[in-house]
Order: structure tokens, then sequence, then C-alpha cells
């Protein structure tokens, strides 16, 4: 896997490209701010870029701004985002860069220092998934606000969309529940039609993943 990392603190920047090379990952470029970051994106050709969120004093939001770039010139190159402060409205950002999300991530900045999950984290992106911190999904579970669509759902049906929203697959929430493959896509179907999201094969909106679909709908359900 060849990866880029963008950020701006040297030491940070240091430890974590040693971090990912002693998981035999093959860090092929760096960059500390947003002017280069493309640059150096297109120069190497890297399987995921790994972009912090503040890479300058003066705004919050310039690694989600490289974010939306870097998809729109490079649309093959896999994303994980971080921050030192998760912010559920920054992963709503992220899962909205594209009509169905897909190869993007949003973790915490201390989790990276998990390197089990970082490298875990970084391969499921680059096949392709969906991968949102566990952190926000707690916030936002502890979160409830008047008519919240959520309501409606089950406390298992709740865990299943909470996995959904993390990037689990079909297999991977059964495995997490100790449940047949059967019994999670009936609840994902039950999740959809409580939700009022679409299903998979609805004309009206062929492009539009029902799982992505839920996610989000958790995602705008909790937001403050």
């Amino acid at each position: 896997m060849k990866v880029v990392i963008v950020e701006n603190q040297g030491l940070y920047l240091d430890l974590l490209t040693d971090a990912l090379r002693s998981r035999g990952i093959d860090v092929v470029g760096r960059a500390t701010e947003p002017d280069s970051a493309l640059r150096v994106i297109d120069e190497t050709a890297p399987d995921l870029a790994v972009l912090d969120i503040r890479l300058t004093d003066t705004a919050d939001d310039e690694g989600l701004r490289l974010a939306e770039l870097a998809r729109a010139q490079y649309p093959d190159v896999a994303l994980l985002a971080f921050s030192a402060f998760l912010e559920p409205a920054y992963a709503e950002r992220l899962l909205t860069i594209e009509d169905v999300p897909r190869a993007i991530g949003y973790l915490g900045k201390e989790r990276l220092g998990n390197l089990d999950e970082l490298v875990e984290a970084c391969h499921r992106i680059v096949r392709g998934d969906v991968v949102i911190d566990p952190e926000i999904i707690s916030k936002l579970m502890a979160r409830r606000r008047t008519e919240n669509p959520l309501d409606r759902l089950t406390p298992t049906e709740l865990r299943v969309l909470a996995l959904i929203a993390e990037g689990y697959s079909n297999l991977g929430i059964a495995q997490r529940l100790n449940t047949k493959i059967s019994t999670t896509e009936h609840h994902i179907s039950t999740i959809a039609n409580k939700l009022g999201t679409p299903p998979t094969n609805d004309p009206r909106r062929p492009h539009l993943n029902i799982r992505v679909l839920a996610a989000l709908t958790y995602l705008n359900a909790n937001r403050t």
C-alpha cells in the first residue's frame, strides 16, 4: 500500500511515518500544508492520503477542503482524515463529498496511536469501505432530540445502524453481533423501512446505497 501523509506538525508527521513504515506500509510522500499536498499526491500516485483536518492556524477545516479537492481531482485515491477533536459535522461533510461515500474515513488523532487499529482502517478504506471513528458513533448515540427518527428503532437495530455508520459489512456486523448474516440483512431491511430510505432497487434513486442512506440518517438525526 502506498500512502501520502499530510500533517503540519513535523514531529507528529515523523512519528506517523515511522509507525506506518514499521507495519510494511510504503509512505511515498509527505506534505505539511495544503498547497503542496495535491502536488505530492499527483507525483506519487498513492493508494491512500492520510490528512490532518487542521493544517493551518487560520482555519479549522483545511484538511476537509483538501479532501474535497483530492476526491474531485484524483477520485481513485482513498482518503483518511483525522483530527484532535472529533466533530460529527466533519464526519457528515466527508460522507457527502460524493452521492455515495466510498473509500473514505474519519478518525480521532489519538486513535492513530493504536497501530493495529490504524493499519486495519487503512486497509479497509483502500478496499472501498467507509470508516467512522467509534467515538463519533458513541457521541451520537448519547444524543436525542424531539421527533428523532432513530426513536423508531429497537436497541438491536440501533446497534446495527451504528455498525453500518462505522463502515462494517453485513458479514462484519454479523460477526460483531454473533448472529446470522441473514438476520443482519433482515435488520438492515427493517431499518430502511423505518427510516423511510428507498430500497436498493428503487428506480427513483438507483445510484444511492441503502447502507449509506441509513448511516447518513443516523448522523443527521443526531446533529447538534
